[in-house]
């Protein structure tokens, strides 16, 4: 599948909403970027649809540290399949005086465009391990 730039443009955007969206733990917002039958996979267990998607993730942020920011590194889109999927980095940082990374993950979404836009589909958190 080969993309048009604003294509492109839209799908980097949504994986960058989708961690804005955790960032502010707006558990709302962050489902409405996901398909109606999506699935979030990883170390932290498997939900399917967006109901269980949004309590799953409102479970997670409150273990977080207070102001936790979820950043997204290192986007980038592979479009070599049958649908388009972002490969990128989150880190998880606890702003302050002395900011400190508190956390990272490799992330992987496969994306589907729909009526409303393109949605995720897929999202996999493969947690890093500290050295």
């Amino acid at each position: 599948m080969s993309l048009a730039a604003t294509d492109s443009l839209a799908i980097l955007a949504l994986g960058a909403r989708a961690d804005a969206c955790a960032t502010a733990r707006d558990a709302d917002g962050y489902a409405e970027l996901f398909t109606e039958d999506a699935v979030m996979d990883g170390d932290q267990g498997v939900v399917r649809g967006r109901e269980a998607l949004r309590a799953a993730v409102a479970r997670v942020w409150a273990t977080e540290p207070p102001g936790t920011l979820h950043l997204t590194l290192n986007a980038v889109i592979d479009d070599t399949g049958p649908d388009p999927a972002i490969n990128s980095l989150l880190l998880l940082v606890s702003p302050g005086a002395s900011t400190s990374s508190i956390g990272a993950a490799d992330i992987h979404q496969v994306v589907s465009r729909t009526p409303g836009g393109w949605r995720i589909r897929l999202r996999t958190i493969k947690l890093m391990a500290r050295a």
